[in-house]
């Protein structure tokens, strides 16, 4: 297993969209119905999430994007969250960057960007942690706590005092993987339709 940065690259985020952000997206729509894809051919949605995080990730070089690659032929009983750790999470040695190589399989997934505090508040600069994804035979394997520990490794890397996100209030298997690593709701957001 390794953690990799994805890179800027077209044919890069082409493979994320379709192997990891669609099938995502697909299942928090069957979970959060606020969530719901547009109604067009994977091939056009894939095409149009590649073109937009490649001018997010070209155009911010604090948004990252990191990818977990394994081998199939190790399968999901092979990811040993204790030991299972090329990239080294110690902020002296970054994580690999570059596209995993075709034969391995890509299963997980987590952006992040800097929110910056303004120097008007006191408050320090928070890593949000945008989307975060495992594939289903991969859950339960400790995918999801390795990529928590990425992203806090990616906030030492950018001088963050503090972790951010968003979740859905209908995602409650979500909501409960966060709280169970510590974190408490900091705002409440309110929506409503334009009239």
């Amino acid at each position: 297993m390794e953690i990799r940065r994805l890179p800027t690259d077209e044919d890069a985020l082409r493979r994320y969209a379709a192997e990891l952000w669609l099938p995502y997206h697909r299942d928090l729509a069957a979970a959060v119905e606020s969530h719901a894809l547009a109604d067009r051919p994977g091939e056009e949605l894939i095409a149009a999430e590649a073109a937009f995080r490649l001018d997010l990730l070209r155009e911010n070089a604090d948004r990252r994007l990191w990818v977990v690659a394994v081998d199939p032929e190790v399968g999901p009983g092979g990811v040993d969250s204790e030991t299972a750790d090329p990239e080294r999470l110690d902020p002296e040695e970054p994580a690999p960057a570059g596209v995993p190589e075709p034969d391995r399989d890509l299963v997980a997934f987590v952006s992040t960007s800097v929110d910056e505090c303004p120097e008007v508040f006191d408050r320090p600069d928070r890593l949000v942690v945008g989307d975060i994804y495992v594939d289903e035979s991969y859950r339960g394997s400790g995918l999801a706590d390795r990529l928590m520990e990425r992203a806090a490794a990616d906030a030492r890397e950018q001088d963050c005092g503090e972790l951010r996100l968003d979740v859905d209030v209908d995602n409650e298997r979500a909501a409960a993987f966060y709280e169970k690593r510590g974190f408490e709701p900091y705002r409440e957001q309110l929506t409503r339709e334009v009239e």
